[in-house]
Order: C-alpha cells, then structure tokens, then sequence
C-alpha cells in the first residue's frame, strides 16, 4: 500500500512538472508568434516623405501672395518667383518679390541720396525667399541638435523653434531661419533677399511660411488657377 502511496506521489510530481513545463513552452511559442506578427504588421506599413518621388511643387501653389502681402505689411501685392532650379535637394525655392513699379534711373538716384547710398529693396526685388525641403523623413529632435552642431543657434523669437543663423551682410547683421514645419513636416528655410536688412520683416516671412504652408500646399495634382488679368498679384514673375 504505502509502495503504491509512493508511486501516485512521485506520478503526481513529475506529471505537474511536465505540464507546467508545456505550458511555459506554449506560451513563449505564443508570445515569439505575436511578436513576428507585430514586426511583420510595422515592415509592412510605410512611410512616404512629405512630398514623395523627388517631386517638386510649383511656387505659385507653395505660396499665397494674398496672405504673404498682409503679413509682411505691404502696400503692393507682392508675386512670386520660381527659383527652385538653384537647389538640387528642394522641393521647391520660391522668392517673394516687392510689388509695385520700379522706379527708373533718375528716380533710384534720388532715392540712394535721401538714403544715405542705399536703394534699399525696391519693387520687383526679393523680400525673402522660401525653401521647403520635403524628400526626406525628419526628426525633430535630431533636427535640433543638428542645429547645434553646426554652430547655429535655437531661437524662438517667430513664437515656435526655429535654428536661426546670423549673416553678415556688409554692415548688417541678417537673419535666416531654418525649422521644421509641424504640417507639411518639410523643412522650410526662410531667408531674406540680396537687399533685405530689415529683421522684422524677414522674421514676419518665417511666421507666414510657417502659418500658411500646409499639406494642401505641397499636395501632388495642384491644377494652377485661370489667370485673372494683369493686375494681380499672384502672378508668377519669370
């Protein structure tokens, strides 16, 4: 009797053990099959760029003059230039030119001498100058410390993070800002023309890139409008 008491216990014992052992051998076949599964499901979702296939969005689409000319405080609606051919790695490089008519010699030569020498930007000149960047797929933190590390500096003074860098222009020290945008996800660089100096304005530049550039602007199958007649002024200047 007491040889068979034995003989149940031991059974019981190693029989307990063996099922405890499959179940453990179960359960990480479950979690290794979950976790292919999982890697699987991550592999198969992917993720475009902002504007994918290197494809480049027209100035005219990228920029609204009407919204621009308001928020840089302009008397003439200013155009657009489409100067995207002077960057290979963009997605479009679109200038904002001073609207207006440009004044002839005789009046520029009064002009340089109520200012001291300086004409200043005149009608038909670049006010600033936007590139968006929208092929690659960025991270904003890696993209802050970029900006440190090539000696930029972080600044906040459009109300949002920006990488501003500081160039010397003559006398003057000018500002270009380089962030990038919360819609679009493209990184938009925002610089002013050759005979900007005005900070401000190149500063309120930024602040319009970043408030009116969104995903419909750089949206692929843009159909421009139908145009409205000389005087407007989101006419394209060749």
């Amino acid at each position: 009797m007491r040889a068979i008491l034995l003989v149940a216990i031991l059974f019981g014992l190693f029989g307990c053990t063996n099922a405890e052992e499959e179940g453990r051998k179960a359960a990480q076949k479950k979690a290794e099959e979950l976790n292919k599964q999982e890697v699987a499901s991550k592999a198969a979702v992917k993720i475009n760029p902002p504007v994918a296939g290197r494809a480049h969005v027209p100035c005219e689409q990228l920029i609204d003059t009407a919204k621009f000319t308001e928020s840089l405080a302009e008397v003439e609606p200013v155009r657009v230039r489409d100067q995207t051919s002077s960057d290979a790695e963009a997605a479009a490089v679109c200038g904002v030119l001073r609207g207006g008519v440009r004044p002839d010699q005789k009046q520029q030569s009064e002009i340089m001498k109520k200012n001291f020498g300086r004409l200043g930007t005149l009608p038909g000149d670049e006010l600033c100058a936007i590139t968006a960047y929208c092929w690659t797929i960025e991270d904003s933190e890696k993209f802050k410390a970029k900006c440190q590390t090539e000696g930029f500096t972080g600044n906040e003074s459009m109300g949002t993070w920006a990488c501003l860098q500081v160039v010397a222009q003559g006398a003057d020290d000018v500002y270009s800002f380089k962030f990038l945008d919360e819609d679009t996800k493209c990184i938009l660089k925002v610089r002013g023309g050759p005979s900007m100096i005005d900070n401000e304005l190149i500063t309120n530049c930024a602040k319009a890139a970043r408030d009116y550039i969104g995903k419909e602007q750089i949206a692929p199958g843009w159909t421009p409008p139908a145009p409205t007649g000389s005087g407007s002024g989101s006419a394209t200047t060749p």
